[in-house]
């Protein structure tokens, strides 16, 4: 098994073509990475959706509850998204 030491050593003892080749192999060769967060970005904007209409449950049960069931019928169709 190489320990740090080892994999150091190799690596001191490669000259720059070596180096060249190595990097020529390994490269993206202008390919730049994404990544893609549209999902995330649709949980984010349905959770925003649920929160910014959502009634507090202090003011009347009945109401909030009628509400917040439309909310989550609501979130979970997308409609507003």
């Amino acid at each position: 098994m190489s320990t740090i030491s080892d994999i150091e050593r190799m690596i001191e003892s490669l000259t720059a073509k070596d180096i060249k080749a190595i990097l020529a192999k390994t490269t993206t060769k202008g390919q730049v990475l994404t990544v893609d967060t549209s999902r995330k970005r649709r949980s984010l904007a349905i959770t925003d959706l649920y929160f910014s209409v959502a009634p507090r449950p202090k003011d009347d049960y009945d109401e909030y509850s009628d509400h917040a069931e439309c909310i989550r019928q609501q979130c979970l169709s997308g409609v507003d998204l």
